[in-house]
């Protein structure tokens, strides 16, 4: 059970002693429920909860593509606290399907000029090679041994079967460096230092 989108509350409400958490781990204690998770967006407030010691798992979105690494400070916080992580909306709400277009989206908000360059030129990278830039956002993910399990959303069968499929396209080790240099500025990212 997870304390979902925490950031509409004050972590000291969530913290307090009549409070969500202390309600989940009440429940915890009692059996009721096996583990506890932190579900929720700014890579900073998850990992001021990660680093409490109190959670079993946790669900960020949109921190940690190719085109945003806000998360990397809460990717090293899940490990040192052995924290399960759970990656969910590895194509940026769909900017890393298909080759971006003008007033696309990330994160369900319009890309600056900056992320829509970079995912155009990761888009061509991965043309080049043979590679759909929706196959390497998925693996960029399902390749990082910290992160236990990738959440992608689908809306048909067809998109479940897609998923699947780019799951196992090979992708040349080279391409990965490529795409890593393609990564735009953290100023843009939806970190603390970002948008």
């Amino acid at each position: 059970m997870h304390l979902h989108d925490p950031e509409r509350i004050t972590y000291d409400q969530a913290m307090a002693p009549d409070g969500p958490v202390r309600a989940l781990l009440d429940l915890r204690e009692a059996g009721v429920i096996r583990y506890i998770g932190v579900a929720g967006g700014p890579a900073a407030m998850m990992e001021r909860y990660i680093r409490t010691g109190l959670f079993d798992a946790a669900v960020t979105h949109n921190r940690w593509t190719l085109l945003d690494r806000s998360a990397t400070e809460l990717l090293r916080a899940c490990q040192e606290h052995e924290v399960g992580l759970f990656n969910a909306a590895p194509f940026g709400g769909g900017l890393l399907t298909r080759k971006p277009s003008q007033g696309a989206t990330y994160a369900y908000r319009r890309a600056v000029p900056t992320v829509l360059r970079a995912a155009t030129a990761m888009h061509d990278a991965c043309e080049r090679r043979g590679v759909p830039l929706a196959a390497a956002a998925l693996q960029f993910s399902l390749r990082d041994e910290r992160i236990a399990s990738t959440i992608v959303g689908a809306s048909s069968p067809e998109h479940l079967q897609q998923a699947l499929e780019h799951a196992v396209v090979p992708i040349p080790e080279d391409l990965w460096d490529e795409l890593d240099a393609l990564c735009p500025p953290q100023d843009v990212w939806l970190g603390p230092h970002g948008r």
